[in-house]
């Protein structure tokens, strides 16, 4: 059943049918939180909040677009929401460790070899870092276009800024992220 058609029947009463949209789209939708959240409880408690708001403004979804990116800006919009109340009240976390944070996708290399394993979590752990310290107005289109490969016309939608700010963002965090990384002695 598509998404569209899921969505109709919810509208009319058949909620149950939630939990297929949720089956289908709840990877996705924890990894965002995960990258956006950066810690495991803090991911888990966007994921909830963003499938409590799906279901309250399901009637404010338009077939004419697409379930994914719609969903998605539900979550990066209650991201900022929380991300704003912390700042306000001085409760946002420091970027200490977690041990569930969210891995890069291996880079290509021979696995097998133990050396080149371990050159590759250190790269992977080294790009984290420095996409973690990118500020959020940098940080959000390089994570969804990078991890959740959205198109620049997508985010700009999700972020309700205009394609060519994403493009020039993009821009920009690729500078910084090279930056980071050749100070950190990763050159080029």
């Amino acid at each position: 059943m598509e998404d569209e058609e899921i969505i109709r029947r919810c509208r009319e009463g058949r909620t149950d049918l939630l939990d297929v949209l949720i089956e289908r789209y709840k990877t996705e939708l924890y990894s965002l939180c995960m990258r956006l959240a950066r810690r495991a409880p803090d991911a888990d408690d966007l994921f909830q909040d963003t499938w409590v708001r799906v279901m309250k403004r399901l009637d404010g979804y338009s077939s004419e677009q697409r379930f994914k990116p719609w969903l998605f800006a539900i979550c990066v919009n209650r991201y900022r929401d929380l991300y704003r109340w912390r700042k306000r009240w001085g409760r946002r976390r420091s970027g200490g460790e977690d041990p569930a944070d969210i891995r890069l996708s291996p880079m290509a290399g021979n696995e097998s070899d133990p050396e080149q394993r371990a050159v590759a979590e250190e790269n992977m752990t080294a790009a984290r870092r420095a996409i973690d310290a990118l500020e959020d107005a940098l940080r959000l289109p390089v994570v969804l276009h990078y991890f959740e490969d959205l198109s620049t016309e997508e985010i700009g939608r999700i972020l309700e800024i205009p394609q060519g700010t994403v493009k020039s963002r993009l821009h920009a965090a690729r500078g910084k992220l090279r930056g980071a990384l050749e100070d950190a002695g990763y050159g080029r």
